[in-house]
């Protein structure tokens, strides 16, 4: 029987380590693979960590975003260079993609629907009670409310129950003839008589707010009597929702 001195019954004639008991046909041990990746240790430049060959080093930036581990606290999707996450607000809107019905396009801030993260345009009837409000009177020097105005003010409260998201401010205006704080006075009383008028047909107080601005923001010339009239007016402003 031939010599076999590490009796792994290959020859030493054959035997390319013949001091080692191995495996046919070369009498060598299996090459050692400590992290059992397939690419032996005499080979493998990260021996302890399993990984892909050549190399047999794990992929420390899966998601090619430039963010390796363990810095990357989203390995599996590209993100920022902060920490590897994608951005929450894409379109930077202020409104976060789990909420954000239109991730990619912002928000158009308007007082209407501000909170699904899209972008929108006032429906006409909304348009028609945002800004300066025609028709709305009251008896001279005095907050009550014109019984002509009822019209009006009915169809404002009308689109407020159609909308009931929306938040409305309300600002008194007056000219300025008269006592300044006379004035602001009364513009706030007009705007408070508005306002309760809307409650009185259901709508909650808690979506109203007002102000009087007296005769600090005219519109018009007051030298003028036509000026003078349309600085005397309501206004309603939406508010962010």
């Amino acid at each position: 029987m031939p010599p076999d001195a590490d009796g792994d019954e290959v020859p030493d004639a054959t035997d390319k380590c013949p001091n080692q008991p191995g495996l046919a046909p070369d009498g060598c041990p299996p090459p050692k693979d400590s992290d059992g990746d397939g690419v032996d240790d005499a080979r493998d430049a990260c021996p302890n960590e399993a990984g892909p060959a050549p190399t047999g080093c794990p992929d420390r930036d899966s998601d090619h975003d430039c963010v390796p581990l363990p810095q990357d606290k989203c390995p599996d999707a590209p993100g920022l260079p902060t920490d590897g996450c994608p951005d929450p607000d894409p379109d930077h809107d202020g409104i976060t993609s789990d909420k954000d019905k239109c991730p990619t396009q912002p928000e158009t801030v308007n007082g209407f629907e501000d909170d699904d993260g899209c972008p929108d345009t006032l429906p006409d009837k909304i348009k028609k009670y945002s800004g300066v409000v025609p028709g709305i009177e009251f008896d001279l020097g005095r907050a009550t409310v014109r019984a002509k105005s009822q019209p009006t003010l009915n169809e404002a409260a009308g689109v407020l129950k159609e909308y009931a998201a929306l938040r409305i401010s309300i600002t008194g205006h007056t000219d300025n003839v008269g006592d300044r704080n006379k004035n602001l006075e009364l513009s706030k009383a007009r705007a408070e008589a508005v306002k309760a008028y809307l409650v009185q047909q259901g709508i909650d107080a808690g979506r109203i707010e007002t102000r009087g601005a007296g005769p600090d923001e005219p519109i018009a010339d007051n030298k003028l009597d036509a000026g003078r009239q349309k600085n005397r007016r309501i206004e309603f402003k939406l508010l962010q929702q």
